[in-house]
């Protein structure tokens, strides 16, 4: 039961300031996503360039890595979008999501992800199309209602048209704007007293854990979908709003910071389970577990869904006690500072460009007569170097290059937001 003195607004009461914590998780995510997609070039799943003999033991690594980075990238996006709603009315809001989001999806759609299909397709010794002929293939498509918010897809007889890495910005954009009606709520006088009623409970390890349930629900009944990163495209709208009540009320993230070894253990324990049931629905012939309605594949996804929350839980935690560990009224050195601004600013068109540079450099080093290890090594590292340089060099310099890569215009960089608030 919440104390009378607990209606009054427990969004207000939420940590003032730009959160530099969710700044170096949103980029340690998207940096991390050089070494998960180059890593994808060495595993047995399809890929758009791949190194042979593929990799059992990478699709260990790859399922751990995608059963919490993507969620977590949803949650700091969703917290994002708490602090963004304070300052904004529901239309500025949704011109925000138009300007920072659907200009550099439309832009990559055009121009970043077509390179990753036609090398894809010069894998192929007999391929011999030129790019300026393979391009209207790519671009012939139709529209797909029925595949929603996907509702733009490749002609079936002709087209090549795919949405690549970018699938994950118009997830962001569409939950962001169907989630706003929820939201607004959350934030009248009824939705306050439902966050604190919330709020008043997430000392119990078990309402916390409990959370993953939708998420369990949604993977077992739906199934996962391999292409949106092994998560059903609906689980992320569920991750996106937990994000959001992250930042509603302090009292939830001081509850991932106490719960945070209990999640850790309890994590490590179904991700082995999942491990396990994966490898009992993977024995049939033909089968696929992230779709099967088998009750193995069903308990697989269902524990999968829990388990993600869970490492979400126990990072967030892990990263909000370092936080509270540093000493109090202590500052970070001013080139830090300055660091991770520039950093923050990059991490929009930094997840733009990186998978298309990561595919062509990888495409010719997988050729290379050297271990495969050491080519990942050379991919990782070159594909960050040239991914840095192609966004200080030819993005953050001018306007328009500025506003189709969804970043502020010159005159307000002194103070950026992060691409995802």
């Amino acid at each position: 039961m919440s104390s009378p003195k607990s209606t009054a607004k427990p969004h207000s009461v939420a940590e003032p300031g730009r959160r530099r914590d969710l700044d170096s998780m949103r980029i340690f995510v998207v940096a991390g996503l050089v070494l998960f997609h180059s890593a994808r070039i060495f595993d047995t799943g399809d890929f758009y360039v791949k190194h042979e003999p593929t990799s059992e033991l990478v699709d260990v690594v790859i399922s751990f890595a995608a059963l919490w980075g993507m969620p977590l990238l949803f949650i700091v996006s969703g917290m994002g979008m708490a602090y963004s709603l304070r300052s904004r009315t529901t239309g500025e809001f949704g011109v925000e999501r138009l300007r920072r989001l659907l200009v550099p999806l439309i832009f990559g759609v055009i121009v970043i992800v077509p390179p990753q299909i036609w090398t894809r397709l010069r894998s192929d010794p007999t391929y011999d199309e030129t790019y300026l002929n393979f391009l209207p293939r790519f671009l012939d498509v139709r529209l797909e209602f029925s595949n929603f918010p996907f509702v733009v897809g490749a002609d079936p007889t002709t087209g090549l048209f795919e949405w690549g890495h970018l699938w994950f910005l118009l997830l962001l954009f569409s939950w962001s704007l169907l989630l706003l009606p929820v939201i607004r709520y959350l934030q009248s006088p009824g939705g306050r007293r439902l966050v604190d009623r919330l709020a008043d409970q997430v000392d119990r390890f078990w309402i916390v854990v409990a959370a993953g349930v939708p998420l369990a629900f949604l993977e077992g009944a739906l199934g996962s979908e391999e292409e949106w990163a092994g998560w059903n495209r609906y689980s992320y709208a569920v991750f996106l709003l937990y994000g959001y009540l992250l930042a509603a009320d302090p009292r939830y993230g001081r509850a991932l910071g106490r719960h945070r070894r209990s999640a850790l253990i309890l994590g490590i324990a179904t991700f082995a389970v999942v491990g396990a049931l994966f490898a009992l629905a993977d024995s049939s012939v033909g089968a696929d577990p992230l779709l099967e309605f088998d009750v193995a594949s069903v308990s697989m996804r269902m524990i999968k869904g829990l388990s993600g929350w869970l490492w979400v839980i126990a990072i967030m935690g892990l990263a909000r006690g370092k936080r509270e560990g540093a000493p109090r009224g202590s500052r970070e050195p001013t080139a830090i500072v300055s660091a991770g601004a520039y950093a923050s600013e990059a991490v929009l068109p930094f997840y733009v460009l990186h998978q298309t540079v990561i595919v062509l450099l990888g495409f010719s080093i997988v050729e290379w007569p050297i271990h495969a290890a050491l080519q990942y090594l050379i991919i990782c590292t070159a594909s960050l170097a040239t991914t840095l340089a192609i966004y200080d060099l030819a993005v953050r310099r001018t306007p328009p290059t500025r506003f189709l890569f969804g970043m502020k215009g010159l005159r307000s960089t002194g103070s950026p937001d992060s691409a995802t608030r």
